[in-house]
């Protein structure tokens, strides 16, 4: 139930890049909440063990049991014991994420930002792409969208989504365009994907995928960056309240 390479621990793999070792507990404890207030960690979602999210973190297990506790405490999480036991995801009424309100409002006030960033950047990378892309990495993307188009359910579609930017990312064949791509995708889902789902949402990224695709195999760098910045603003960027 603690093995660092389960899937439930690689989904928390990226939060060791953003969170401070100074307030560990309370930060860890932050990005938890916020995933459940927006949907990414549902009730009855069993969180990694502790040994493996410290793992995933970077910070000590006493860190991660704090953060636990605290989360405990508010009555959002629960620890069950014995077989079949661990810590999970128990509830995400209003009511029990009230005491939280402000520290969730300032994660999304900054999560804003770097959405926006995203939107910007990815705009680059297809512009990009559409001059270098390959043949082969052009079928490639074709076969990620129609991957995309076929997972109606919130986590795979995440994470079919992020497969089909990255693609293109890789398509702009400069590693450090990829690894910029990864580390601001890792700074936004601090560990598990917040991006929202519906089937509105879905159907709107199923179009906008297969668009994005045809302008890269056209060669079109202005038409595939514009379309790649709007897609990540229309189906990732919450309102401005």
């Amino acid at each position: 139930m603690n093995d660092p390479n389960d899937p439930g621990a690689q989904e928390f793999s990226g939060l060791g890049d953003v969170v401070s070792l100074t307030s560990a507990p309370q930060q860890i404890a932050d990005h938890i909440l916020s995933g459940i207030a927006v949907g990414a960690l549902p009730v009855g979602t069993m969180l990694p063990g502790e040994r493996a999210l410290a793992a995933a973190l970077q910070v000590s297990r006493s860190s991660v049991r704090a953060a636990l506790e605290r989360l405990e405490r508010l009555g959002v999480v629960e620890r069950r014991r014995g077989r079949g036991g661990g810590t999970f995801v128990s509830s995400a009424e209003p009511a029990a994420l009230a005491p939280m309100a402000e520290r969730i409002g300032e994660f999304h006030a900054e999560r804003r930002n770097l959405l926006d960033a995203r939107a910007v950047f990815h705009n680059t990378l297809a512009a990009v792409a559409a001059l270098r892309r390959t043949d082969d990495e052009l079928e490639q993307l074709h076969r990620l969208a129609a991957t995309y188009s076929e997972l109606a359910e919130a986590a795979a579609a995440r994470t079919a989504d992020a497969q089909f930017h990255f693609a293109i990312a890789r398509a702009c064949h400069n590693p450090e365009l990829a690894r910029m791509a990864i580390d601001i995708d890792t700074k936004i889902n601090a560990g598990f994907r917040h991006d929202p789902f519906s089937a509105e949402l879905f159907d709107r990224a199923v179009h906008d995928h297969a668009a994005i695709v045809d302008a890269i195999a056209a060669g079109d760098s202005l038409e595939a960056g514009r379309l790649c910045e709007e897609h990540f603003r229309s189906t990732t960027t919450p309102p401005s309240s």
